[in-house]
């Protein structure tokens, strides 16, 4: 049954990767309606999280926000498909890096830098980040539930070179690899909601007091190694730019919690520009200081 379903995804995968960018988008705009309106996938969800927040919004800009939201929701997934029988040629034309030598200074010194993102705009285009960079580029992930499921995906994303590491083993994984004396951009998506422990840190996001990771600080205090965010736009539908912008040039210069402080700013800031291209289905806020102390 698993060997099926897994011919029957792969089959579906490499069908919609052959498709042309205007046909996908097609497909696009029919499952983000039958997501919305028909099946309401975590639709309220998106609802509580975005009222929560304080953007200001009216209800009117709420709705609207919403239905670009699932456009864009269904666009990422497909793109990610897409993204597997693209080419670095192709690749290049729809997915601008700006600000690199930010990074590629770091290499010339012989140094790896943690790269912070967040679950913004094209964060999938990320998986290609392999062709722009001397540095090998491994990016820590949370493995997928459906066992069948993640093997494709997990194929799918490492089609371009990057070195996936599951969130569990990423702190052995990343002093391991430093130890090699070779230089690596380490991504990290730290904008989930992580869970309750005493290393987590407790701040003000959107104007919800709510949990966030601070992994990413600690590895990089821990190494001295820079920190870098990357800053995603969406340019137009299936065009993005990334432009790199540092954090910490030197982390234990930088008093605790100020790392996470100045990314949870610069993530902010990015959703101020355009809210619908944040990914609302994830439950940033389900967890609250007052009920837990």
């Amino acid at each position: 049954m698993k060997f099926i379903k897994y011919v029957f995804i792969k089959s579906l995968f490499k069908l919609i990767g052959l498709l042309p960018f205007p046909l996908i988008y097609l497909i696009s705009d029919f499952v983000a309606f039958i997501l919305k309106n028909i099946i309401r996938y975590r639709k309220s969800i998106v609802y509580q999280n975005i009222k929560k927040t304080n953007l200001n919004l009216s209800k009117k800009q709420i709705s609207s926000i919403v239905n670009e939201f699932y456009t864009h929701f269904t666009d990422v997934f497909l793109e990610m498909i897409k993204l597997e029988q693209m080419s670095k040629k192709q690749i290049a034309k729809k997915f601008i890096l700006k600000n690199k030598e930010l990074i590629d200074g770091y290499c010339k010194e012989n140094k790896s830098v943690i790269l912070m993102a967040s679950h913004y705009g094209g964060f999938e285009w990320c998986t290609t980040l392999d062709y722009f960079f001397k540095h090998k580029v491994v990016a820590i992930y949370t493995p997928l539930k459906d066992k069948v499921f993640n093997s494709i995906v997990y194929k799918s994303r490492s089609k371009h070179g990057i070195k996936l590491v599951p969130r569990t083993d990423s702190v052995n994984e990343i002093i391991k690899l430093e130890k090699t004396n070779k230089n690596f951009i380490y991504g990290l998506a730290a904008d989930q909601s992580p869970q309750i422990r005493n290393i987590n840190y407790w701040t003000n996001f959107l104007g919800v007091e709510t949990l966030f990771f601070t992994g990413s600080e600690r590895l990089a205090k821990e190494l001295n190694i820079p920190v870098v965010f990357g800053e995603m736009k969406k340019i137009k539908r299936g065009k993005y730019q990334m432009e790199f912008k540092l954090i910490a040039d030197n982390p234990l210069k930088l008093k605790d919690k100020e790392i996470t402080e100045i990314y949870k700013k610069m993530v902010e800031n990015q959703i101020k520009t355009n809210p619908s291209y944040y990914f609302w289905t994830h439950r940033r806020f389900k967890h609250k200081k007052s009920i837990l102390t």
